[in-house]
């Protein structure tokens, strides 16, 4: 297997993560409802749905949490009516759809880690030779949403580690945890990334590369969130940052 792991972004928090063979889909079944920040488009909704091209063989769906820029259950129903991946990684507690999410989850026998605070406390899941993933309930970092379940996760592929942190609050004591973890590189959102906290744990992390998502493409773009990152991104000399701006980029770590 070769050491090489493919990141494709499609938009705002959705990326297909592909080592090998393997390839997980990261909050990449989601809708346009309740949020103003970036969509698949129709074709990628269809192509994904259909497994054509990239999205052929997706084995694993992972959901940081049930936010509608995030995941939506009931578009997730739609597509393992298409598609059979190996197991999928949510939040335990949420709607009602969630629910019905999990009923047909199990009817089919897909099997699902249903993640809540006991579960997520550094529990190693196995899935692959080479491959496992460690879930951690977080803040969100909207006061308005600490309440909802939130995930990260820490992906490990061989020796290179990826960190997915989607909402996260940039204050949680969360990442003292995991100080001395070497990190191929870190996904942070544009909050955490300009925030004077978000940089100080980002400067004491151990993360080759830094890799800012959740950003709304142009025409999306109502609070202007392109043009401070820019000027966020032109102060940072110190590491390798990579911003997702547009549709389809695509880099190998």
């Amino acid at each position: 297997m070769e050491n090489n792991i493919t990141i494709t972004f499609l938009a705002n928090t959705a990326i297909l993560i592909q080592f090998g063979e393997v390839k997980f889909l990261i909050d990449g079944i989601y809708d346009k409802n309740g949020h103003i920040f970036s969509n698949l488009t129709t074709n990628q909704w269809q192509d994904l749905k259909m497994g054509n091209g990239i999205f052929s063989n997706i084995d694993y769906l992972l959901f940081t949490h049930e936010h509608g820029d995030h995941f939506s259950p009931e578009r997730t129903m739609q597509y393992i009516s298409y598609q059979k991946p190996k197991a999928v990684f949510m939040p335990k507690n949420g709607s009602k759809s969630l629910e019905t999410l999990k009923k047909m989850l199990e009817q089919m026998k897909i099997p699902c880690a249903l993640l809540d605070e006991k579960n997520a406390k550094r529990t190693k899941f196995f899935l692959e030779k080479d491959i496992f993933v460690e879930a951690f309930q977080t803040r969100h970092l909207d006061k308005v949403y600490q309440n909802v379940p939130h995930f990260c996760f820490l992906l490990s592929f061989c020796d290179k580690k990826l960190l997915i942190t989607a909402d996260v609050d940039f204050t949680t004591e969360y990442f003292y945890q995991i100080n001395e973890i070497a990190l191929e590189a870190i996904f942070v959102n544009p909050l955490f990334y300009h925030s004077k906290q978000g940089q100080k744990i980002l400067q004491r992390l151990n993360s080759k590369i830094n890799v800012v998502y959740h950003i709304p493409f142009e025409e999306d773009d109502k609070m202007r969130m392109r043009k401070w990152l820019q000027r966020d991104l032109e102060k940072q000399t110190d590491k390798r940052v990579i911003a997702l701006l547009e549709r389809g980029k695509q880099f190998i770590l």
